[in-house]
This record gives structure tokens, sequence and C-alpha cells, in this order.
């Protein structure tokens, strides 16, 4: 039951009054069953609760009037001090706890979130220099406030081309500050270089291919770390938390900062769902058809029917158009 500020001091100034009737106490009784203290929910500890009580208690029976208190049965007076606990312990969770929430709400930390939610590209310079290439339905977000200072962290979704420049710390000569982009529990470690990282939701694969510099790829989920050299890419799964590197064409890595549509091994069902976000249609077909199936590929200016062609040509399949859907099948 949910009691303003007023209703509990009321209540304490009646039963400082000795003015609490039959039905107001039947009230505060129905109020208190449903009424849960935790030492978690005060952020008071049993014992500083139990005197925070005793000394509001304390005070308050100190209050009453000298021929009240002598004059009072014991039976009622104890009666009388059990509710008055209780209703010191409401308000102290209502005066105690209010504060704190807002001072935990104030701690929160303020993000700033960078989406792009339209066709096409979104280019974005950050507060340290370095460049991002925003894939459609990205979103990249960090803490405006933090970032640059001990490190610079970064949680990206979808897929994101990086530019890092390098940032000294303050105070010293040559000490980094390193540049850390989060995608699940895999955090890739920069202090200045050019990669991308491929970290779709829906994907089953998260995959980092580097252009230049160096970068170390870390799994909080397992605590094993790789170095990863230019030329190569990552491609780290997410259900089995296992790691693989091949290599990769860095000219190939940022085409698609340019407007070309490109696939570095990536698994052919998850091709096709980039191509019917992409070109917005409706593709249809048997998943056993497109297990363990693989394409590498760039396009630039292509459209659907081409695209489609090509990446089911390697596979020996073809594709037709039925109504509404695109249907794929074998040949």
């Amino acid at each position: 039951m949910k009691q303003s500020p007023m209703s509990v001091e009321a209540l304490i100034q009646r039963f400082r009054n000795n003015e609490c009737t039959p039905e107001e106490l039947a009230l505060l009784q129905q109020w208190v069953t449903q009424l849960t203290l935790t030492d978690e929910s005060t952020n008071l500890s049993a014992e500083q609760l139990a005197a925070v009580k005793d000394r509001m208690y304390q005070q308050l029976v100190s209050e009453r009037p000298v021929a009240m208190r002598r004059h009072l049965p014991y039976r009622r007076l104890l009666v009388a001090a059990s509710w008055l606990l209780v209703i010191v312990s409401t308000a102290v969770l209502y005066y105690y706890i209010k504060p704190i929430g807002i001072q935990r709400h104030k701690q929160q930390p303020q993000l700033t979130v960078i989406e792009n939610r339209q066709p096409g590209i979104r280019r974005i310079t950050l507060p340290d220099g370095s460049q991002v290439c925003l894939n459609m339905n990205s979103r990249l977000e960090f803490d405006q406030e933090q970032f640059n200072h001990t490190e610079r962290l970064l949680k990206l979704s979808s897929e994101g081309y990086f530019e890092v420049v390098p940032s000294i710390k303050p105070g010293t000569d040559s000490t980094r500050i390193p540049f850390i982009v989060e995608t699940g529990s895999l955090r890739t470690r920069v202090l200045g270089t050019a990669f991308n990282i491929e970290a779709y939701d829906q994907e089953s694969e998260v995959r980092v291919s580097l252009v230049h510099g160096k970068i170390a790829l870390d799994d909080t989920a397992t605590d094993r770390t790789t170095i990863l050299s230019p030329n190569h890419s990552l491609r780290y799964s997410k259900q089995t938390q296992s790691w693989e590197v091949m290599s990769v064409e860095a000219a190939n890595v940022a085409l698609w900062t340019k407007g070309y549509l490109v696939f570095n091994e990536v698994p052919l069902q998850e091709a096709l769902d980039r191509i019917k976000e992409r070109y917005q249609i409706t593709i249809d077909y048997n998943p056993a058809i497109v297990q363990h199936k693989r394409i590498t590929a760039s396009f630039h200016n292509s459209t659907w029917p081409a695209v489609l062609a090509n990446i089911l040509f390697v596979h020996d399949l073809q594709f037709r158009k039925v109504g509404d859907k695109v249907v794929i099948g074998k040949h």
C-alpha cells in the first residue's frame, strides 16, 4: 500500500497525542501486513536500522506528556510501542530510501547513444578525434564524461569501421589511452589503428578485421586473449565462445563505407538476411539447404537479382519470384 509522507507524519502525530481511533489502528494493521522491510531496500544494516528505530522511539516517548505516560495501562503501552516501531520503520524507509534512490540515479552514467536508422552510412567524429562509420541499423554508445580519461570505451551493435587516433594521458609523455570496443563478451583493445567490427545481434558470429596497426581481442567469458595483425580477421562464435583467425584482404574490409555490400566469410543464411534488410524484400527458403555454407563477395550498385544470382550460383542454388516472395531452392 503506497503512503505519502504526510500520512506517516499524521499517524505519528495522532499516536503521539493518543488520538488513534480503532478504525485507524485497523487500517494501520492492514498497511503493516503489506509492508516489507529489508536491509537491502533501506541500505542500512540491521544494527543501524535498530539504532534509528530506538532513537526515534525514545524521542517520541520522551515527548509524550508525563501524565499520559504515567496513567497509560501496561498492555496498551506495549501494543502502542509495537505499532510505533512499525510506523517509525516506515518513516525511515520513506525519508532515507528516497534520497538514496535520487543519489543512485545521479550516479548512473549518462550514456551518449548514436544510431544509424537510415539507409546509407553515418560518419561520426568521437571526442578524441577518432572516426567511426556506422552501417545501417547500427548503434554506438559511450559515457561522454568518462571517455578519453583513463580509457576510451564504446559499445557497438551491428557494424562499425574505426579509424583510431592515438591519445596521450595528461601528465605523461607517451602513455597512450587505450581504445576499447565492447561487443557482448568480446572486447577489442586498440592504441591506434583502423579496423572493422561486425557484431549484428541476430547473427551467430562476431567478425573483427584489421586493416593496419595492432589490436588485442579479449573474450571476457573465457579469459582468453589473442593479438590480431594486419590483413587478418577473427571470427568469434557467440554460441561456442570459440574463435578462428583467417587471412583477409585489407582493401576489402572498409568497402561497405563506400556503399558496397560486402560479405567476408559470412554464413549464407546471414548473408541472405542482410540482403533482405538492404533491399526490403521477402526471401523464403528451407534452412537446411543453406547450412554450413559461407560467402565472400562484394557488390556495388547492384540490383538484388544480380546479388542473389552470384552468391547462390557458388553453392548450386537458384531463386525464383513467387508472388511477393523470392523463393530459393536447388538447381
